[in-house]
This record gives C-alpha cells, sequence and structure tokens, in this order.
C-alpha cells in the first residue's frame, strides 16, 4: 500500500456532499467526515436518503470516504465512563449509530477523541476509558468496522490505553498535538507507536505564536521531522490535513481552494 493523501471535513467551509465535492475539486484522494450532527440532530447519516447523497458525490468526485469522525461524543462525553453507567451506555449507543452509519456507507473506520466532554484528567478517567473503548471495539467487530482512537494525553498514557483494549484498537496521530499541548515529544511518539499502532496521521502547523492554523511546512508544528519519523517506521497509511482553512489567520490568506491546494501539494512530496 502507497501512502494516500485527505482532508478533514471540518477544515473547509462545507459538510456533507459539498465538502465531498471540494475535496475532490482540490485533488485529495479522500476525506474524514464528521457526522453532520450526530445525537442532536437524530444520527442523519443513518438516513438511507443521506446516505445515498454521501455514495453519490463519493463516486462523482473520486473521493474515497476514509473514516467517520463521532463528534457526538466530544461535544456530549461518556466516553470516559464505565461501561455501564448511564453515561457510559448513551456514549454506546452513540458509538453503535455510528458504526451503523459507517458501515452502510462503507466507511471502514470510526474515529473517536478524548477531547473536550471526553477528556482525560485523571487515572480514573484513563481506566473507564480504555473499558469503554474495549466494549466500543467488540461492538464494532459485528458492524466490519475499525475503531481508531485519538487522544491529547502524552504517548505513555495513550499506550496504557492500547495495551489494554488490545490490538482492535489503532490510534490516529495527530503531529501537533504534542507541541500544542505541551504533552510529549512528537518524533519520539512516532517512534514508539510505529506501526503497530498508528492507523492515520493528521497534519496541521501554526505559525510561532501558537495562534491558529498555518500552511504545513511553515509554523513550529515540526512537519518535516514528523514526515521523516513516519518515512524511517515505515509508515505507509493515510496522510489527512486537519488544518483549518477557513478560520483565521489561515482563512486570511486566500482562498481555501488555494491554500488546501498547497498543503496538498507538499504532501504529495511525501
Amino acid at each position: 500500500m502507497s501512502n494516500r493523501v485527505g482532508i478533514c471535513e471540518w477544515s473547509m467551509a462545507a459538510s456533507g456532499p459539498l465538502a465531498i465535492k471540494w475535496a475532490g475539486k482540490i485533488g485529495f484522494d479522500g476525506i474524514q467526515l464528521g457526522d453532520l450532527g450526530g445525537s442532536k440532530n437524530c444520527f442523519p447519516l443513518c438516513d438511507p436518503v443521506i446516505q445515498e447523497e454521501y455514495l453519490e458525490a463519493s463516486k462523482k468526485y473520486n473521493v474515497i470516504l476514509h473514516s467517520l469522525h463521532l463528534f457526538t461524543l466530544v461535544r456530549e462525553g461518556g466516553l470516559q465512563c464505565l461501561p455501564d453507567s448511564p453515561e457510559g451506555k448513551q456514549a454506546l449507543f452513540s458509538i453503535e449509530k455510528g458504526l451503523e452509519a459507517a458501515k452502510a456507507l462503507g466507511i471502514p473506520k470510526l474515529l473517536v477523541t478524548s477531547y473536550d466532554a471526553c477528556s482525560i484528567i485523571n487515572d480514573y478517567d484513563l481506566e473507564c476509558t480504555a473499558k469503554l473503548l474495549r466494549a466500543a471495539c467488540d461492538m464494532a467487530q459485528h458492524y466490519d468496522v475499525k475503531m481508531v482512537y485519538e487522544c491529547i494525553l502524552p504517548g505513555h498514557k495513550i499506550q496504557e490505553v492500547l495495551d489494554y483494549v488490545g490490538e482492535d484498537l489503532k490510534i490516529c496521530f495527530d503531529t501537533l498535538n504534542p507541541t500544542k499541548f505541551l504533552r510529549g515529544d512528537a518524533v519520539e511518539e512516532i517512534k514508539a507507536f510505529g506501526t503497530k499502532w498508528i492507523d492515520h496521521v493528521h497534519l496541521k502547523d501554526t505559525p510561532q505564536n501558537m495562534k491558529g492554523f498555518c500552511q504545513l511546512g511553515e509554523g513550529r508544528g515540526r512537519y518535516g521531522e514528523c514526515i521523516d519519523a513516519l518515512k524511517e517506521i515505515g509508515f505507509d497509511g493515510w496522510y489527512i490535513t486537519e488544518n483549518f482553512y477557513h478560520t483565521p489567520p489561515m482563512g486570511n490568506t486566500g482562498s481555501l481552494f488555494t491554500t488546501a491546494a498547497k498543503d496538498l501539494e507538499t504532501m504529495r512530496r511525501i
């Protein structure tokens, strides 16, 4: 398998089929989708009519639906709760709806994140998150969808979760998170996780003042060093840009079709 490059839906000022269209027009191989509001919109991606629109756009613009990110949990929480608690049960319900949508859309991976309402702030949260993710992986096997996890904790803490859950769970490695959140060294974490645990990679960069985002390789996000480390471990999976092309300061530097295309060219040089 050779590396492919994609873009996050939320990196653009569009969602759904329009975001798929834009990703294709810019030239990306694929897109990582959001959940179109998830639970607050009664899980719209489980609607066959909406699914048909997504699939038609994917085919028309030759864009692979790489994965689905369950933003519902980031907003509502529950991932850091025990599976048999009311909050944990609600989180597993949302995960199952995400798995249902992913299977129907032919999306092979469901991404969940320990961030905002799902943040891990102590060892008990870490333990509960690991147990809930184990339950989620058991559920995912019935849908033939793989669970992927992203977390802003230091690498050794993320490894504790992975060791508990096992190899049914892989991670989305964000190259900027260790620098942005002062949680570790991105290059060393890439080497430590290796291809055994890294499923796909989020790429983004930030200006010297750490406010907002900038073109890949032009800020202090150690883009080049991270790419070198990923090459060193033999990573051959997807690189997905999570730069925010429609928000300041990037949004003030030109059309997102121009700025995203510039990052795409940088990514293609991998």
